[in-house]
């Protein structure tokens, strides 16, 4: 795993697919045994997409200790297990979802079914917490508004102090569009971009596939995350990204995701 070049923040760093999953799954399973050493729990918004799949299963199975050797990273603090894999913290986690299309659960296109096929299946007995999101809902603004609420009765909600309005995910993983849209906050959408009071928004029909509207966290949620993790492992995408993390395209949505007070990090093929 290469350090790319950067300037100041983010953190940025490039490998092949595998190598990719391998880190991000390592960064995860890491922050998560951080997180409920910190609160007791750990809150992760998933992204959707085909991207993250060798990503979730990677963390669906844990890993090895040479994994954090690889990727540079310190071991968890805690017991592996009995194949002596480190494993996510599930009965302490709580799973959000950073955007739904407005399919049924049981769609193909449903990003909820593909963290359910490849994150959550046979791990029904470890304990997690699952919010999805009802992209079901014929009405998605009336929908938008049951996650919101959602969101601030469970316990990343409850625990926000009297003057933060926005709820503090752990971490937050994002994917990056062709077209510089991250979670279903697309270029143009000027509403949904520019929303600061809501926590969740329903958008419209963007211009690329599945062309069905969408739910998905703010951009004030994303900004008071503790840790965004862009995960593009993409080299179709690798010199857009790169543009996005030496600021030269802060139009684009992916460009205005800026943690307040936490980190951001970048996971991307090379640029040829």
């Amino acid at each position: 795993m290469t350090p790319a070049p950067r300037t100041n923040s983010p953190e940025h760093f490039t490998g092949t697919p595998e190598e990719l999953a391998e880190q991000a799954a390592a960064l995860i399973i890491l922050e998560a045994h951080r997180s409920v050493r910190r609160h007791g729990f750990f809150s992760m918004a998933l992204s959707g997409g085909s991207s993250p799949r060798p990503l979730y299963r990677l963390l669906r199975q844990g890993l090895e200790r040479e994994a954090f050797g690889h990727s540079g990273l310190p071991l968890p603090e805690a017991e592996p297990d009995a194949e002596g894999a480190f494993a996510m913290p599930w009965r302490n986690s709580l799973f959000f979802f950073g955007d739904e299309r407005c399919v049924p659960p049981e769609s193909l296109e449903s990003n909820y079914r593909m963290a359910r096929e490849t994150l959550f299946s046979g791990m029904e007995e470890k304990g997690m917490q699952i919010f999805r999101m009802e992209g079901e809902d014929r009405v998605p603004e009336e929908a938008a508004k049951r996650y919101e609420a959602l969101l601030l009765n469970s316990p990343i909600g409850t625990e926000r102090k009297p003057e933060d309005r926005f709820p503090a995910l752990d971490l937050v993983l994002l994917g990056l569009g062709p077209d510089g849209h991250t979670a279903s906050l697309f270029p143009g959408d000027r509403k949904a971009l520019q929303e600061r009071e809501r926590r969740v928004v329903a958008t419209g029909v963007p211009p690329l596939e599945p062309r069905v509207r969408r739910l998905s966290l703010s951009m004030p949620v994303l900004n008071h995350a503790r840790t965004v993790l862009f995960f593009s492992p993409s080299p179709e995408k690798a010199a857009l990204a790169a543009s996005i993390i030496l600021g030269k395209r802060p139009d684009l949505p992916a460009s205005m995701v800026r943690p307040e007070h936490g980190r951001t990090i970048w996971l991307t093929a090379p640029q040829p």
